[in-house]
């Protein structure tokens, strides 16, 4: 829905230019008026404006000034000026202004439609291929590094996508990498900052870092260096594209990029030190892992950093080869534990199906987001992992409930006692069952809300109709009595109720006229204003449109 502006010193040219624009119905426009441009900017307060048609000389505030400043706020606002003269300096100026039309008033309405068409499909070109497109390219294309970086963030804690989703992914990122061969991991850590102490500071060694470690490995190899937190950064290496590449044994060239990557991570090491006086630790990886296997790889060399292998500054360590036969094993319980953790992870997903209501989503994802792979973890791990999904679920309830002070409505379902003690449920099933519960609650109780607030706000709005039919009651005037924005009170109105807002307001303006014209010896344009029109031949056409008669008929009839 498209807002759309009349403004003109003549009030009857303005109401009539409304009126013909109501019965044109070409486009789905919202129409305001105004008299005067001060009043256009008050009313232009509270909605947005895609159309102004304006009168360019009136008295206080000229159209040409009301252009500069609705252009203030509405930069791609259309402009389409009006005017009585044909003077060629003010349609110099208008077209300066940013007017994209300039119509004479005594061309007839045919050329102002004709110029509020070519607004409306300028702006719907605009959105479909036009400069609003270009600029959300640029922005993808600014964003391309944080989208990278989040990308690889998701590929190393599990998240990853299947080989077919790599090779979609990585050419949209920039991923110079290939994902179809194996990839050698290393992780990095600033051991001490030094004189180093703003986030800015840190922000740009970090990128002094990567410059060194690019200068030594990207020549020989695919590389791609990844800030992962204020501290530690990551290295994803690949070997480099040779010509003679497939005369290689894949074992002997793997080999040759390990040595290669140690023995320039020494030169790095050195360079850090002595150009940036910042000492640095690597970890290497023993081997390269597939994509798939790249979560596991990371986390254990971040396992490593943290159990303390690595003690004192600018250590230089590759971790140990896996015993024969313990990675497959460690490999599956690696990736059970994952998922597990991933799922614990994304509890706050939960909260927008709570919020609506839904409770047959909040099931589907508190099922999935509470189903693990015990067949692949010992037994212990098992009771460890239940104790931690519990804390995640009592804790993530109990916040829930807090901050949408829901403890007075919802706090004899929470059963304190069962809400913080594991042992206080019989089984684990039981712990489960009890919280889905909690959540079916929850939803519910939103739902009800829910309901309730959306029939008050409809009954707000038939009360204000009711009580204001002479006043205006535009969308953009309803929207303000119940706080959304136009367009989506139109949508929401049109959803609950099966009836556009506006078929609405003239139905109620319709039967209010009715009335008004059998009980009383108002004339007709007294009726029209009583009822909210401001042009009694548009009340006329209108009232004839519903009823299949004229007002006065319609009088004379009953």
């Amino acid at each position: 829905m498209l807002h759309l502006m009349l403004v003109d010193d003549e009030p009857l040219a303005v109401d009539y230019l409304t009126d013909a624009l109501h019965e044109w119905d070409r486009y789905e426009l919202t129409i305001s008026k105004a008299y005067t441009g001060i009043q256009a900017l008050d009313k232009m307060r509270g909605m947005r404006l895609d159309i102004l048609l304006t009168d360019i000389r009136m008295p206080g505030m000229s159209g040409l000034e009301l252009a500069d400043r609705v252009r203030e706020q509405w930069p791609r606002c259309k402009i389409i000026f009006l005017s009585g003269y044909n003077d060629f300096d003010y349609i110099q100026t208008a077209i300066r202004k940013g007017g994209m039309d300039y119509v004479l008033k005594t061309e007839g309405d045919e050329l102002i439609f004709r110029a509020i068409e070519k607004a409306v499909e300028e702006i719907k070109l605009e959105l479909q291929e036009g400069s609003i497109l270009n600029n959300a390219r640029n922005q993808l294309q600014q964003a391309l590094p944080t989208l990278r970086r989040d990308y690889l963030f998701d590929l190393l804690a599990g998240e990853g996508d299947s080989v077919v989703g790599l090779k979609r992914r990585f050419p949209e990122l920039g991923i110079e990498l290939d994902p179809d061969q194996p990839v050698y991991i290393a992780l990095g850590r600033v051991d001490d900052w030094g004189t180093y102490v703003s986030m800015s500071d840190k922000a740009l060694m970090l990128y002094s870092i990567q410059n060194i470690a690019e200068d030594y490995l990207a020549a020989k190899s695919r590389f791609l260096f990844i800030p992962y937190d204020r501290f530690r950064f990551v290295w994803l290496v690949q070997p480099g594209l040779t010509e003679d590449r497939r005369d290689y044994d894949l074992t002997d060239e793997w080999e040759r990029l390990h040595q290669f990557v140690k023995g320039t991570s020494e030169s790095v090491q050195a360079t850090c030190g002595k150009l940036l006086k910042l000492p640095i630790s690597l970890i290497l990886s023993s081997r390269p892992c597939l994509w798939e296997e790249a979560a596991r790889q990371f986390d254990s060399l971040k396992l490593m950093l943290s159990n303390g292998l690595i003690r004192s500054k600018e250590m230089l360590v590759t971790e140990t080869e896996p015993a024969a036969g313990a990675g497959e094993r460690s490999n599956r319980a690696f990736f059970a534990e994952t998922a597990f953790r991933n799922h614990m992870r994304k509890l706050d997903l939960l909260e927008s199906h709570l919020d609506n209501g839904d409770k047959s989503q909040f099931l589907l994802m508190f099922e999935e987001f509470t189903r693990f792979d015990e067949t692949e973890l010992p037994e212990t791990k098992i009771t460890y992992l239940t104790l931690e999904m519990f804390a995640n679920l009592s804790a993530f309830f109990l916040s829930y409930v807090n901050r949408r002070n829901l403890v007075s409505n919802i706090g004899t379902k929470l059963q304190l006692d069962k809400y913080t003690q594991m042992e206080n449920h019989s089984s684990w099933q039981a712990a489960l069952a009890y919280f889905c519960r909690l959540g079916e609650a929850l939803a519910d109780y939103n739902g009800n809300m829910q309901q309730e607030r959306t029939h008050d706000m409809i009954r707000r709005i038939h009360q204000y109709v009711n009580d204001f039919i002479r006043e205006d009651l535009s969308l953009t005037r309803l929207s303000e009595v119940v706080y959304l924005s136009p367009p989506y009170l139109s949508r929401l109105y049109k959803q609950l109720t099966g009836t556009n807002l506006l078929d609405y307001i003239t139905e109620v303006r319709i039967v209010r006229a009715k009335h008004l014209l059998k009980s009383t010896s108002l004339k007709i344009h007294e009726v029209a204003a009583e009822v909210g029109f401001d042009s009694a031949p548009y009340f006329t056409r209108l009232f004839k449109k519903v009823t299949n008669s004229t007002p006065l008929e319609y009088r004379e009839l009953t």
